[in-house]
């Protein structure tokens, strides 16, 4: 989410959990941490995104020991000095013209023997049969800085460099693109690779029995971990009665709007709190950084814990 909750709203839920909840932490760097630490997995090196994804977008267990990269479409913007990359993703594109810009690109990666994945219409993987020895910069961190900052400056890299100027060179003069150029909208310029890593192995533990989410990297390992897996917006509708007795909900923003974000959660903290006051349920919430708060049925008789709005910075999402 991007905005923040400004004016007088109240979510009584959320601020139940938040006052009378007892504060816990889980060592997190980043969110994707954040979600292996959940599974109790601790991956050796970098953290396997574009794996999980691969597992996730085909919704099967791994069969393969390839290393994976994610390929993501990507817009850059260029001024006289400096190239940054000002979004991700396929904006307006249409099916049609998503499908354009894959084939222009997938052209490119078959010269270089790469087979690209495109199992979701809003993002890719490529498998290689060997491992980088060096890191490409994550897409969120990439976004906005100089791509002469973001690129690795590892001798190694100077083919993928190659690769991508020889992709962007192709998608410059792919006809979806110069279409969009003479009606001055965004174009789809270029991909960016990252999240580069082999399939991790399964959690020692069977920690989680249903996972409601729609992130790659949670369902990726909610797959090869065997869980009950759904998606985010079922935990709305959901009981959780026959969901096991550990159940994780991965809540992604998927609005722009503070508010709409947060009145969501609050229709969803509310029923999970019912269940925590009666002992059928121990809550714990986690932000992106590992900071939360645990609320069990003792945590309701705190009453002189008095709720008060949440802070602003609680309204912008991981």
């Amino acid at each position: 989410m991007v905005g923040a909750v400004d004016g007088p709203h109240r979510f009584p839920a959320l601020e139940q959990l938040f006052s009378r909840g007892r504060c816990c932490k889980l060592k997190a760097d980043t969110a994707n941490h954040l979600r292996f630490a959940l599974f109790g997995i601790e991956p050796e090196e970098l953290l396997p995104v574009a794996a999980l994804t691969h597992v996730s977008d085909r919704n099967t267990a791994p069969d393969d020991d390839y290393y994976w990269l994610r390929s993501d479409p990507v817009t850059l913007w260029a001024d006289m000095a400096q190239v940054f990359m000002t979004s991700h993703g396929f904006a307006d594109l249409d099916p049609f013209e998503r499908n354009e810009i894959e084939n222009c690109i997938r052209t490119v990666l078959m010269e270089e023997g790469i087979d690209l994945h495109s199992d979701h219409p809003e993002r890719w993987c490529i498998a290689l049969n060997e491992p980088l020895d060096f890191e490409f910069t994550s897409l969120d961190d990439a976004l906005g800085m100089d791509m002469v900052d973001a690129m690795p400056q590892h001798p190694e890299a100077r083919f993928w460099r190659r690769i991508l100027n020889e992709i962007q060179v192709a998608l410059h003069n792919c006809p979806v693109n110069i279409r969009r150029r003479q009606r001055g909208k965004q174009e789809i310029n270029s991909v960016w690779f990252w999240g580069g890593g082999f399939m991790p192995d399964a959690s020692p533990h069977d920690l989680i029995e249903t996972v409601y989410s729609n992130n790659p990297v949670t369902r990726g390992l909610a797959i090869i971990n065997d869980s009950r897996l759904k998606s985010q917006r079922m935990a709305a509708q959901d009981d959780f009665g026959r969901d096991g007795r550990s159940i994780l909900i991965d809540w992604v923003a998927a609005s722009r709007y503070a508010v709409e974000e947060l009145e969501q959660l609050e229709n969803l903290t509310r029923q999970l709190l019912t269940l925590a006051d009666h002992g059928k349920l121990v809550l714990f919430l986690y932000a992106g950084d590992g900071e939360g708060r645990k609320y069990d049925r003792k945590a309701h008789r705190r009453f002189w814990k008095r709720k008060s709005p949440l802070p602003r910075p609680a309204a912008t999402g991981a």
